[in-house]
C-alpha cells in the first residue's frame, strides 16, 4: 500500500450533481494508489480522444469564425470535459472513484491538454488556471442540455446540443458539415471514455 503524502489543496470543489464551488481548504489531501492516480488516468484518456482530434476536425473542415484562439481553445476543452464528466456518472464508475478523485482527475485532464495543445501559446501558472475554471463554467452550462427532459426519447440527444453551442459560440452555427463531424467524434469519445474505465478498472 502506498504510504500517504499530504498536500495543500485550493482550487475547484466540483459536485457530480451539476454543481460546483471554489474553496480554499486548509486541511490535506491524498495522493491516490494506483487505481485512482488521477494523473496517469488523465493522460491516458488525452492519448487516443481528446481536446486534439476535436480542433484537428475544426482545422480539416476550414472552420473560419471570428473568435480568438483562447476562446476557440476554451470552448472546444469545455466539450471534451463535459463528455467525460457524463461519462464518469455511468452505472458501473459509481462508487469507483471519490469525488475528490473524480474532482482531480477533471482538472487534470484539462490542464494536460492545455500544455499539449499548440493553438496559441498560455503564458504563467495563474493564466491557466483562470482559463481552466472559465472553462469549467461552460461544463457547468452545458450540463442543463442532460437535465432537459425529452419524455419521449425522440429528441437528438444532450451531445447534439453541446456540439451546436459551441459551434454558435465560434461563428459556425451554420456549418452542418462540421456540427456533423463533431457530433460523430464526441460520440466516439464518448465510447472511447466507457471504454478506458473498464480496462483500467479489470487491470486494478
Amino acid at each position: 500500500m502506498v504510504s500517504p503524502q499530504k498536500k495543500r489543496v485550493i482550487g475547484v470543489r466540483w459536485r457530480f450533481d451539476g454543481t460546483r464551488r471554489i474553496e480554499e481548504s486548509r486541511g490535506v489531501a491524498l495522493f491516490f494508489n494506483q487505481k485512482s492516480d488521477s494523473l496517469t488516468i488523465a493522460r491516458e484518456i488525452i492519448k487516443n480522444t481528446g481536446l486534439f482530434e476535436n480542433l484537428d476536425i475544426l482545422k480539416e473542415k476550414k472552420h473560419q469564425g471570428s473568435a480568438t484562439p483562447r476562446e476557440v481553445l476554451k470552448q472546444v476543452m469545455a466539450l471534451s470535459t463535459c463528455n467525460l464528466v457524463q461519462t464518469m456518472k455511468a452505472d458501473f464508475l459509481d462508487g469507483e472513484f471519490s469525488p475528490k478523485e473524480q474532482e482531480e482527475i477533471l482538472r487534470h485532464y484539462i490542464l494536460e491538454s492545455f500544455r499539449k495543445q499548440d493553438l496559441f501559446s498560455l503564458g504563467d501558472k495563474e493564466e491557466t488556471e483562470a482559463l481552466r475554471l472559465e472553462t469549467l463554467d461552460i461544463v457547468d452550462e452545458f450540463q442543463s442540455f442532460w437535465t432537459d427532459e425529452d419524455p419521449q426519447g425522440s429528441g437528438p440527444g444532450p451531445r447534439y446540443f453541446c456540439v451546436k453551442e459551441v459551434l454558435r459560440r465560434l461563428g459556425g452555427e451554420t456549418d452542418h458539415d462540421l456540427h456533423d463531424a463533431l457530433f460523430e467524434l464526441m460520440y466516439l469519445q464518448y465510447q472511447h471514455y466507457l471504454k478506458f474505465f473498464r480496462e483500467h478498472l479489470n487491470k486494478n
